[in-house]
């Protein structure tokens, strides 16, 4: 048996226990504090889910939450949904996961504010990629038509990426089989020629290449260039009364980003360990860009809105820019601005590339979306 046949068994199991662990949380607004009066509550719960473009997934070598004064304790989710529906409770006063899900929570009217952008990837940095088997015929995704394509399923991200597909190529999604699949199996899957081809996320991307040997056809971001895939959202209420606690999480939110973006290879081992994932493979695991501010990217808030709506994911909503107002917009003036201009606003090249950066599915310019603060650091 070769060495890395244990590596790779190892990384499956322990990707599919983390996909099929649930852990709920029943916590009292009492025993977190959440009195008015309260500036900073004894603990906080932050619901996160086990994937590297989340902040949890480092935390480790360091903990900026202990150093900013605040008692943070992570609870792991298999997925966004009971993270919503915890937050909407009380139980969890911040979810760490995507920005994808930030919407559909605020479009489902839940009390929750999602003033941060975390992860991202964009043309230079992508994360997902489209994988086939190294002899296989399929050679772009023009190919892909009549073809098996796993992929995570109706409303994910590569759902809504594969919206794109026109825009990019010579197909549409309807022209493709699409096997809804968890990404655990989908390396396995290929090799045995169940499906043509994968939509694969890290590490599950890592695992087809280097057991298998498959190769990209295309990366998300051929279809999707700029994309937000994580963000910070807080409960509204616990950050309407606790504004000083909200201040020093983003705080530690925007200095953890910086930390991931500076040490890569620090923050590498500690994402493995976090996950359960075996060196060798986590050495080959791509992960995302980490803003350097935390600013949220508004014309990528709207262009995913808009992809949901393309995708059925969530219906159009009467009012989206009141919505965006008042979830993210507004909340950024009062909690994120405050605390990245304490630290000091950083350059962030990539940011300004993506505040530029093609949205196919915009219905308008692309600067017809943009926030004050988005206009003054473009300096227009």
């Amino acid at each position: 048996m070769k060495p890395f046949e244990l590596t790779r068994r190892k990384a499956l199991r322990t990707i599919g226990k983390s996909a099929a662990a649930l852990l709920t949380v029943s916590v009292s607004a009492r025993s977190l504090g959440l009195s008015a009066a309260l500036q900073v509550p004894e603990k906080i719960v932050l619901g996160t889910i086990p994937i590297n473009p989340t902040i949890a997934s480092y935390i480790g070598q360091v903990d900026f939450f202990k150093e900013e004064g605040l008692t943070v304790e992570t609870t792991r989710f298999n997925n966004f949904a009971p993270i919503l529906q915890a937050m909407a409770a009380g139980g969890v006063l911040a979810g760490d996961f995507g920005v994808v899900s930030s919407i559909i929570g605020l479009t489902r009217g839940l009390p929750l504010i999602a003033p941060f952008l975390g992860a991202y990837s964009t043309p230079s940095h992508p994360l997902e990629r489209i994988m086939v088997m190294e002899n296989s015929p399929i050679r772009d995704l023009d190919d892909l038509k009549g073809k098996k394509l796993a992929f995570l399923g109706p409303g994910t991200v590569p759902d809504m990426f594969l919206g794109a597909l026109p825009k990019r190529t010579k197909i549409r999604k309807e022209d493709i089989e699409l096997v809804p699949m968890p990404a655990p199996n989908m390396p396995d899957a290929l090799a045995q020629g169940l499906v043509d081809a994968i939509f694969a996320i890290p590490p599950a991307d890592s695992v087809a290449e280097q057991r298998y040997k498959a190769r990209t056809i295309a990366n998300a971001t051929d279809l999707v260039p700029y994309a937000g895939l994580g963000t910070i959202a807080l409960n509204r209420e616990f950050a309407e009364s606790n504004p000083q606690a909200a201040n020093k999480l983003f705080r530690a939110c925007i200095r953890f980003t910086r930390w991931i973006d500076d040490n890569p290879a620090d923050a590498r081992r500690v994402m493995a360990k976090n996950l359960g994932l075996p060196e060798e493979l986590a050495a080959h695991s791509r992960i995302a860009l980490f803003s350097r501010n935390g600013l949220p990217v508004m014309p990528n808030v709207w262009h995913l809105y808009e992809m949901m709506v393309q995708a059925k994911t969530i219906d159009t909503h009467p009012n989206p820019a009141k919505l965006f107002n008042d979830g993210i917009i507004e909340p950024t003036k009062r909690f994120t601005l405050p605390a990245v201009e304490e630290l000091g606003l950083q350059p962030d090249p990539e940011i300004e590339a993506m505040l530029k950066g093609g949205y196919p599915l915009l219905p308008k310019p692309v600067e017809s979306y943009y926030a004050d603060w988005e206009r003054r650091l473009l300096k227009i």
